[in-house]
């Protein structure tokens, strides 16, 4: 049985996400531990926010989960993720770097949900899809983690678990939809050693003042259990037509690096983040910082792409919490999990 990711052997109750604080709609949901701020976290490669400690600890109680889970001690240390398929009900549970490198990469997760598909319940080392095996082999080696990956597939699943005590009455998520909304347009890079596209919103504003945001999840992908190094994101902007709110949001901490062309009007910079977030290049502009680790409040969840925006009737998401702090609608999004370089012009 692999220490990486391991296939645990009963499915998941149908309320267990909602029960553990995670508001979204994604296939694939990981949490983890988070020591150093003592606090359960969510995420699922679009959006990470904070989990439901009470229902965390209450999970991992359980005799049957705290068997299973030995060897993996989720509630003391972010080495190990648990992993959640929602279509199918199956959990993994594995290193946490390999788990957060799955979710940066939906193709790999299908992956994995077909040989455990293909896998034979019996031997559990023997799969169908051996080409496709060899294609996670080849993935994971390209990501430099491991140079091979024996990912063990557990045996038959058992009956559902019926953890009641897990049960919530959580309303459904309300997507935040500015008035005279435009479609997301997909485009552009998040810059050198980025994640790929940058997810974008964009919507005319009848206000005095406009609210762009920028939003990822790191801008450093060297962090590693316990090790939080701060990354380097560059913000260049040109855009002159009214006096601007910038918001800035990270997970991880991010030192923001501001150039502004001749003529920029900054009226007020917000910083949001888990961990500590800096702002660099300017001087005279007031700064207002929500991050855990510093401040101990932050604002909503962390979103990096625009679709997962969203509140729930009692959890404002971030674009509520910032058009609610300052009075201004939102004009402009731009997510990446990993940014490094962006424009507002």
């Amino acid at each position: 049985m692999s220490r990486l990711i391991h296939r645990l052997n009963w499915k998941a109750h149908s309320n267990l996400e909602k029960s553990l604080g995670y508001p979204a709609n994604q296939r694939w949901v990981a949490w983890h531990w988070e020591p150093e701020l003592n606090q359960a976290l969510y995420t699922d490669g679009e959006l990470a926010g904070t989990s439901n400690d009470l229902a965390w600890q209450i999970f991992l109680d359980h005799p049957q989960i705290n068997a299973d889970l030995t060897d993996y001690p989720l509630a003391k240390t972010d080495d190990y993720w648990l992993l959640l398929d929602r279509k199918t009900r199956v959990l993994y549970v594995g290193e946490g770097k390999l788990i957060q490198g799955l979710l940066e990469n939906p193709e790999s997760l299908g992956l994995l949900a077909t040989l455990d598909q293909n896998s034979n319940p019996i031997k559990d080392t023997h799969y169908a899809a051996k080409n496709q095996w060899n294609q996670l082999i080849r993935w994971m080696t390209q990501r430099q983690w491991l140079k091979l990956i024996p990912i063990g597939i557990g045996a038959a699943l058992i009956a559902s678990l019926g953890l009641t005590l897990l049960k919530s009455n959580q309303p459904s998520q309300v997507v935040y939809t500015p008035s005279q909304t435009l479609p997301v347009i997909p485009g552009g890079s998040c810059g050198t050693n980025g994640s790929g596209t940058v997810s974008t919103f964009y919507t005319p504003s009848d206000s005095d003042q406009e609210l762009h945001l920028i939003s990822v999840y790191e801008a450093n992908a060297n962090h590693s259990y316990g090790n939080h190094p701060t990354g380097i994101a560059e913000v260049k902007i040109t855009r002159q037509d009214k006096p601007i709110v910038l918001a800035l949001s990270s997970y991880e901490p991010v030192k923001w690096q501001l150039q502004l062309a001749p003529g920029v009007q900054i009226e007020k910079i917000i910083l949001n983040g888990y961990h500590d977030q800096q702002i660099a290049g300017v001087s005279g502009i007031p700064v207002e910082e929500y991050s855990y680790q510093d401040t101990g409040n932050y604002l909503g969840n962390f979103p990096y792409r625009w679709e997962s925006s969203s509140d729930s009737a009692t959890d404002p998401g971030l674009v509520s919490q910032l058009n609610q702090l300052t009075g201004t609608p939102l004009t402009s999004f731009q997510g990446c999990y990993r940014g490094t370089e962006f424009k507002i012009q």
